[in-house]
C-alpha cells in the first residue's frame, strides 16, 4: 500500500519532539504502522487516537503501547471517517494535534480532510515526500495550488529532511516533516460557503502555471483578453504575471474584483 515505515529512533523522537506537544495534549495520528510513532507520541501525550488501516499492523502496534493508558489504537482507513468521528471512538476530542507518517499517494487528501475538519486540529504534523513538503510550503516566486490551499488555513513551515536510510523499506525519494499552525479563520477572510468559488479560481489561475496570467484566465474564464486585463488591472496584478508569484492576499483581491464585475464566472 505504498507504506515505508519510519524506523530509525532518533528521527522518531525529532518528530515527536517537533510536534510541541505536552502532557494534557490529544494527538490523532494517522498511519500508525507498527507504532513506533505511536510510542514515542505516547511518553510526550495525554492521549495518542493511532488510525492505521492495515489491521495485522495496528494489532502489532496496539500491543506496543498497551501498557500505556493513554493510547488507543484503530484499524480504520482516514478517509472514510472525520477526525471528529475517529477520536470519539476513542472518547477524545478537541483540541487535539493531528500527526503522521502519510503513504505518498494519500498525502494531499489526508491534509486537505484535516486542513477543513471542524473542529480542525490546532496543529498538523506530516512526514511527506519532499517535493511535495515543498510545494506545501511555497515561498516567494514559487508558490503553488497546494501552498495557496495550505495557507488559506495555516502556516506551513518545513522543519526537517528525513533520509531514506531512516525507512523500512527506504523509499526512493527524499521525505520532510512539514508543521502547519491552524489559523482560527482562514486567511482568504472568507465565509466557509464562499470558499469553494475562491478554490476554483485559485484551480483556474494553477491550470497552466508556465503562462501569464491574462492568457490563463482568459480562456478559463471565459472572458475577453481586454476585460481580463482591466479585472488584472483593477485588483493591482500585472498581466504578465504568473501564478506562481501572487501571494493569497492577490488572489482575494482578484476573487473580490471578478465577483463584482462578472458575478457567473465562476459558476461552473
Amino acid at each position: 500500500m505504498g507504506q515505508h515505515f519510519l524506523i530509525d529512533e532518533l528521527v522518531l523522537g525529532d518528530i515527536a519532539d517537533a510536534c510541541g506537544l505536552g502532557s494534557t495534549d490529544t494527538v490523532l495520528e494517522i498511519g500508525a504502522g507498527p507504532g513506533g510513532l505511536t510510542a514515542e507520541l505516547a511518553r510526550r501525550a495525554g492521549r495518542v487516537v493511532a488510525i492505521e488501516l492495515d489491521e495485522e499492523l495496528a494489532a502489532l502496534a496496539r500491543r506496543r503501547v498497551a501498557d500505556v493508558p493513554g493510547a488507543c489504537l484503530l484499524a480504520a482507513d482516514v478517509l472514510d471517517f472525520t477526525p471528529a468521528e475517529l477520536l470519539a471512538e476513542c472518547d477524545a476530542g478537541a483540541p487535539y494535534v493531528a500527526v503522521g507518517n502519510l503513504p505518498y499517494y494519500i498525502t494531499q487528501p489526508v491534509v486537505r480532510r484535516l486542513l477543513e475538519a471542524d473542529p480542525a486540529p490546532a496543529r498538523i504534523v506530516v512526514l511527506v515526500q519532499r517535493e511535495v513538503a515543498r510545494r506545501m510550503v511555497g515561498g516567494a516566486g514559487r508558490e503553488s495550488l497546494l501552498s495557496m490551499s495550505v495557507k488559506c488555513y495555516g502556516t506551513p513551515q518545513l522543519v526537517f529532511d528525513v533520509p531514506p536510510s531512516a525507512f523500512w523499506p527506504p523509499p526512493k525519494v527524499q521525505s520532510a516533516l512539514v508543521r502547519i499552525e491552524r489559523l482560527r479563520e482562514n486567511a482568504a477572510g472568507l465565509p466557509p460557503e464562499r470558499l469553494p468559488r475562491f478554490f476554483a479560481l485559485l484551480r483556474m489561475g494553477y491550470s497552466e502555471p508556465r503562462k501569464q496570467l491574462h492568457n490563463v484566465l482568459r480562456v478559463a474564464l471565459g472572458i475577453p483578453e481586454a476585460a481580463m486585463r482591466a479585472l488584472l488591472e483593477a485588483a493591482a496584478i500585472g498581466p504578465e504575471q504568473r501564478a506562481q508569484h501572487l501571494q493569497l492576499a492577490d488572489w482575494r483581491r482578484l476573487f473580490d474584483v471578478l465577483e463584482r464585475g462578472h458575478p457567473r464566472a465562476l459558476d461552473a
